[in-house]
């Protein structure tokens, strides 16, 4: 490994990571990446379950890239920005 690509690993490591700041349910959150899931969302919106046959509805608005509005499902995530993506998270009886 020659010190040129050792001193860019150095400088990488010394970089502080990326936060993205998102709203859930009117809150703000930070997060470590841009790409947020379905489940990261419910979870910072609902840290508990209110029962085990809840299930949840998730909306989004001001996402980066050709989705910036729209419904988030289980299994799903989207691309947030830096500053402003917003989340909305009803819990749902199971039909």
């Amino acid at each position: 490994m020659s010190s040129t690509t050792t001193g860019l690993a150095a400088e990488d490591a010394k970089k502080p990571k990326e936060k993205f700041a998102i709203v859930v349910n009117g809150e703000s959150s930070i997060v470590d990446d841009e790409l947020v899931s379905f489940e990261q969302v419910v979870t910072i919106a609902f840290p508990v379950d209110p029962s085990p046959d809840t299930t949840y509805t998730v909306t989004f608005g001001n996402a980066k890239g050709r989705r910036h509005e729209g419904e988030l499902v289980q299994g799903q995530s989207i691309t947030v920005k830096k500053k402003g993506t917003t989340f909305d998270v009803s819990p749902t009886g199971k039909s």
